[in-house]
């Protein structure tokens, strides 16, 4: 640090010493008349004092807990004013880096969060280029699970960022309740696919805490303030620096990182993806052994614990965790990087395994099992249709056959269960990808999916699975449409009903439309490898080709053998001109024989300009309602297509419109 900021420093600390020899009543005025109107200074020494003596105590209260600093300078001059085209509603909260008010964006009429930069950082021009660089990388993170930053700003000397305003509680006010072993591991797999998500595009959060971990009402983690953290450090941080970084998205103000840093941070090291995990594991340890694995009564014994102690075992502390949560916590806990998880991928690995494991002893009920408490269900029927739910979303072509046996022996033992029907119109479906029982396979997914119907028409189950009949076999956008709607009319949380319908979107057109709704079917399911590989295929129509090579391995991570995401995956090198890469996927893995030739050609031919023989079996395609084609308006292998006049007459023989400039 150099000697200004030194000396700065030194009367923080003097301040705050002197402040924790008086009276707790007494600390405010004697904060105020020492720092004599000096504001930033008093907010430092506040910002210390929020950790009070006993740092050990004051960490077990939940953020919201800790009042507000004060601002004088926005406070009282922003609530009711308009920055840009935020109308500002009220504060939220206050930290190091800056304020956050609760605002009204008046062009897309939603609520944001509005976060104003402190005046030092904002006169800083290296931060705040540095900052704008960092915010504007972190915007272009598109995850469920991550609070998204839609706007970076400056208007008359005020800078800004707009955020996603998400309600619900923080992890810190949540773990204030008992959490049981399924929920924990929960948290950590939705915490840890958003940062698998951030490390890919090269962002490390470098503040993962429970005060920057959301639950919403749904039960969904929101990773807040990504490339936030990062730039309220020097990059020159010493050992001996203050270590309190502050980002405030949520109400309130937020609990400081000291107890949360990776080993590195502490010394003033360089950090990686691998600080991530090793501040999630403090997370997770706290979560399941109800303290925290290192701490002290002042933060030089708290750092030195962070540094050189053990965590202390779990299964003692909370005999219901599981041994094997334990393991994964511990790991992301080793002192050193190369003994940690090398990446937020490496502990997925090991967390969704453990993760079905406890779905299935907490025999969790999802949206596909719902029915009509008239009549109960054979529990043999039941639990056939579970198993046969769980085949599909691997969403594996190897599993399918066992997903078909599955539901038809649910139908046998109870020919009225309509999720035993509508699960076998997802089945065969699906199983049209082999073009050999093409036809067999939509005639038997239609019956299915109007036997469900017939059975109880006011069944989500049944509604989406008819809707993936219209849309797939039929190409009969509307009545999808209309089915799809009902469906998650009839139950909003129905997660295949938001995949397929977001895939009608994109069909018809609206790629972001369609890939909201895939985020939604996402948040709804989040372990489907079905969602994930719907995702990958949306950023393949977006022409996003590195997202693409991301969703597709996190598709590949719960499934390796997936045909469609090792397909994708392959394109997308293709498209950025990794041939080798495309080569060693296609070459790799064992290729049934799917009957599609005709695809094949189709889009070799078109890529070699032999436009006749491209259309001919274009043609060939259409006439067999091939579900390959469904994205034939948006979808970029058939881009050297579009301007020739026999494409639009394609898209017309599907009832879609002609392609619009955006997709060429």
């Amino acid at each position: 640090m150099n000697q200004p900021v030194m000396d700065d420093w030194t009367t923080v600390k003097r301040i705050h010493q002197s402040a924790l020899d008086k009276d707790p009543s007494e600390r405010a005025a004697f904060v105020d008349e020492s720092c004599g109107g000096d504001e930033t200074l008093r907010r430092e020494v506040y910002s210390l004092l929020t950790y009070g003596a006993d740092a050990e105590s004051f960490l077990e209260r939940p953020a919201v807990d800790i009042a507000p600093v004060p601002s004088e300078s926005h406070q009282t001059t922003l609530v009711g004013r308009t920055v840009s085209h935020y109308q500002v509603l009220s504060l939220l909260g206050a930290g190091g880096m800056g304020e956050v008010y609760l605002a009204r964006d008046s062009r897309l009429d939603r609520t944001v969060a509005l976060k104003i930069l402190p005046g030092e950082l904002a006169q800083d021009p290296e931060r705040m280029q540095r900052f704008a660089i960092e915010a504007k990388a972190a915007s272009a993170l598109n995850h469920p699970n991550v609070a998204t930053i839609y706007d970076v700003g400056e208007i008359d000397g005020i800078h800004f960022i707009v955020m996603e305003h998400v309600e619900g509680e923080t992890i810190a006010v949540r773990m204030g309740r008992p959490l049981k072993p399924s929920e924990v591991v929960d948290i950590a797999v939705q915490a840890a696919d958003a940062l698998d998500v951030a490390h890919a595009k090269g962002i490390t959060h470098r503040d993962i805490k429970p005060a920057n971990l959301m639950l919403t009402h749904r039960g969904h983690v929101k990773v807040l303030d990504f490339g936030v953290a990062k730039v309220n450090r020097s990059e020159a941080v010493g050992p001996n620096d203050d270590w309190t970084v502050e980002p405030v998205t949520a109400a309130g103000s937020v609990v400081g990182s000291g107890p949360y840093m990776s080993p590195e941070q502490v010394v003033g090291g360089a950090v990686d993806p691998r600080s991530d995990m090793f501040s999630l594991g403090v997370v997770l340890y706290q979560l399941a052994a109800g303290k925290l694995p290192f701490s002290g009564a002042t933060r030089a014994e708290m750092k030195d614990r962070i540094l050189h102690a053990d965590p202390a075992p779990i299964v003692p502390l909370n005999p219901d965790i599981p041994p094997e949560l334990e393991r994964i916590t511990l790991k992301c806990l080793d002192k050193q990087p190369e003994g940690r998880y090398q990446s937020a991928r490496d502990l997925l690995n090991d967390l969704w395994p453990l993760k079905r494991q406890l779905d299935v002893n907490t025999a969790r009920v999802t949206p596909t099992m719902a029915r009509s408490p008239l009549r109960p269900v054979p529990s043999e029927a039941s639990q056939l249709v579970a198993s046969g739910w769980a085949h599909l979303r691997s969403a594996s072509f190897f599993e399918l056959a066992d997903a078909v046996s599955a539901f038809q022996a649910a139908t046998a033992i109870d020919p009225t269960f309509v999720a035993a029907y509508a699960g076998l119109a997802h089945a065969k479906v699906d199983q049209a990808t082999d073009r050999h029982v093409l036809v067999e396979a939509f005639g038997e997914a239609k019956a299915a999916a109007l036997r469900a119907v017939a059975l109880d028409d006011e069944s989500a189950n049944a509604q989406a699975a008819l809707g993936l009949v219209m849309l797939v076999a039929e190409w009969d956008w509307i009545a999808a449409e209309r089915s799809f709607q009902r469906a998650l009319r009839l139950n909003p949380n129905h997660a295949e009903a938001y995949l397929h319908y977001g895939t009608l979107m994109e069909a018809l057109g609206d790629l972001e439309r369609g890939f909201q709704l895939k985020l939604q079917g996402l948040e709804c399911e989040p372990t489907s490898a079905l969602a994930h590989v719907q995702i990958a295929g949306s950023f393949w129509n977006q022409r996003r080709y590195d997202d693409v090579i991301v969703w597709a391995n996190k598709a590949l991570d719960r499934n390796p053998h997936h045909l469609i995401a090792r397909e994708l995956l392959a394109a997308a090198y293709w498209k950025m001109g990794d041939l080798g890469r495309m080569r060693e996927l296609r070459s790799d893995g064992e290729q049934p024989d799917l009957g599609n030739e005709g695809l094949f050609l189709a889009v070799r031919c078109a890529q070699a300009g032999e436009l006749d023989a491209a259309f001919e079996h274009l043609q060939r395609l259409i006439d067999a309602r091939d579900p390959a084609v469904i994205h034939l308006a948006v979808a970029p292998q058939w881009d050297t297509l579009r301007a020739d006049p026999r494409f639009n007459e394609c898209l017309a023989r599907m009832k879609l419109r002609p392609v619009m400039a955006s997709a060429n």
